[in-house]
């Protein structure tokens, strides 16, 4: 069986004294995850009601690939300064098409 692709929606809230920190890692991991062969797009987008709240967007060949991403020394660094930025726990969805619309 051949794996669907997934996209990523990660919802994250940060501490305003963690944030320049965290912002650095995360355009770090965001720049060499756009490199990896399974990424066809990897953004973060700030709320625009909230300063603090960042959504990243990702689209993955498929959940096996996500796991791979995961393991990414540019992912584990964004991981480690996350662990003390976020203010709460973070929100992932991983979303596959519904084939509704061609």
């Amino acid at each position: 069986m051949t794996e669907k692709p997934i996209t990523v929606v990660a919802t994250l809230h940060l501490w305003p004294q963690h944030q320049d920190k965290a912002l650095e890692a995360m355009a770090a991991c965001i720049l060499a995850s756009r490199q990896e062969t399974t990424n066809s797009g990897y953004h973060c987008r700030r709320d625009a009601h909230d300063p603090h709240c960042f959504v990243f967007i990702e689209h993955w060949a498929s959940v096996a690939a996500i796991h791979e991403h995961e393991k990414t020394p540019h992912f584990l660094a964004m991981k480690q300064v996350l662990n003390k930025a976020l203010s709460k726990p973070m929100d992932v969805r991983l979303l596959e098409d519904t084939d509704l619309l061609p």
